[in-house]
């Protein structure tokens, strides 16, 4: 099967899978979160309405899908924090980057008509985003609130990328000064550590992770997806040199490239057979070839 007959396919499936909402395996009465609203849409992972959407934009759904307005509308004002203008899940992980991030995406991504929403997204991480490497004390105080996950001594890679692919689909002709110069800073952070690796220790990764081969990226991004996105910024430069030649080394004699760390529990499962290699080598080839 082609990329474009597995991408239809699958697409086709998890639109069969919504419920009368538009959602996607929402929590029931009896689940372990139900009683917590904060969770409702975000879990289950990696089947729950967030994951899904994310799930179909990485699959490159028709961005202009009607039924994927509602859903997108329902997981806004779940987690839209009106006093702050970010997304959250309660308290946990406070100011949380990978969520602000995926949500960038999946409203830039679809088209949304929310440009002032997600312009106070972007104003907010402008003030407060951190891009540590090794040195930061997190303090008390707002908006770090002792948030060592996120903003501990190293910042959390997972949510500078996070933030760096959401900045990257909003249109070039509506950035503003602040959305240009915090993707710079997204940037700039992935370089220092040459895509994937330790800037302390340069000969290792700097998480297991990060060098398998991943499809689709939920909150935590592997190499390709930042090569990715680096190719759609147009930026080329010897700092992405040894994650280019890692990719070329993961490619096989027929050319395709595997699906080395399978995503669990999405809504249609991928695997590493024929869909999983088809959907990362059409990635990889797009970071090779360079075609956007």
């Amino acid at each position: 099967m082609t990329y474009e007959d597995i991408k239809a396919d699958m697409i086709d499936r998890i639109m069969a899978l919504q419920d009368d909402q538009g959602c996607w395996f929402d929590l029931i009465e009896g689940d372990k979160y139900y009683d917590e609203l904060q969770w409702h849409h975000y879990v289950p992972k990696y089947k729950s309405t967030l994951w899904t959407l994310i799930l179909l934009a990485d699959l490159e759904v028709d961005p202009k899908t009607p039924e994927l307005i509602q859903p997108l509308e329902i997981v806004t004002q779940q987690f839209l924090n009106q006093e702050h203008g970010i997304f959250t899940i309660g308290k946990s992980h406070f100011p949380i980057p990978c969520l602000n991030g995926n949500m960038l995406y999946l409203h830039h991504y679809l088209q949304s008509d929310s440009d002032t929403m997600m312009n106070r997204v972007v104003d907010f991480f402008w003030e407060y985003q951190r891009f540590d490497d090794g040195d930061f004390i997190t303090p008390k105080e707002f908006p770090y609130h002792k948030n060592q996950s996120c903003y501990g001594k190293h910042t959390c890679y997972w949510g500078v990328v996070k933030l760096f692919k959401g900045l990257s689909f909003i249109p070039v002709e509506k950035r503003s000064d602040k959305a240009k110069m915090l993707l710079q800073r997204c940037i700039d952070f992935v370089l220092k550590h040459e895509v994937c690796y330790s800037s302390h220790s340069p000969s290792e990764f700097l998480h297991p992770k990060i060098s398998q081969l991943t499809f689709p990226n939920m909150y935590r991004g592997d190499f390709l997806e930042i090569l990715w996105l680096l190719k759609r910024e147009h930026v080329s430069v010897p700092q992405m040199q040894r994650a280019i030649e890692l990719l070329k080394e993961k490619m096989d004699q027929d050319g395709t490239f595997p699906l080395e760390s399978p995503i669990g529990n999405l809504a249609i499962p991928i695997g590493k057979g024929e869909r999983g290699r088809t959907l990362v080598t059409h990635r990889a080839r797009m970071v090779l070839e360079k075609t956007f």
